[in-house]
């Protein structure tokens, strides 16, 4: 048996104009193939942006120096998403609280990869940070 994570964005669950979700054709989809246990660890709504950004951050490299996440350099999108996906200015040149989502092709992947990372190693009420790796 294969065991699949299904980690997303709470706008995965909405109706689409065709009628179904996201997540309701994906669920379609693994009710009839035989051989997965699937797993849905789904918000039902989005986690704060920073909250996601300093989770991948603090995986990526933390306070301490120690890196609990490595990134596969075949992952040329996600790499280029995480050197380039920056927060977006104001008029004053100051940082404000949201991501700058003008460029189209930025920001998708390095999402993707936030909702995992926050929802399994983020900083969480009880007890902050967890202390496991990916690799």
């Amino acid at each position: 048996m294969v065991e699949v994570q299904l980690y997303g964005d709470a706008a995965g669950g909405s109706r689409s104009t065709a009628g179904k979700s996201d997540y309701e054709v994906i669920r379609d989809f693994f009710r009839t193939e035989t051989g997965f246990r699937v797993t849905h660890k789904v918000r039902s709504t989005y986690p704060p942006v920073r909250d996601r950004v300093n989770a991948v951050n603090a995986m990526l490299c933390n306070s301490y120096g120690i890196r609990r996440l490595s990134i596969d350099p075949r992952c040329r999108q996600l790499i280029r998403d995480l050197e380039r996906v920056s927060w977006k200015a104001d008029n004053h040149g100051n940082l404000g609280a949201r991501l700058d989502k003008s460029n189209p092709e930025l920001t998708h992947t390095s999402d993707a990869l936030g909702y995992l990372v926050e929802r399994e190693f983020g900083l969480h009420p009880t007890g902050g940070f967890r202390a496991h790796f990916i690799g």
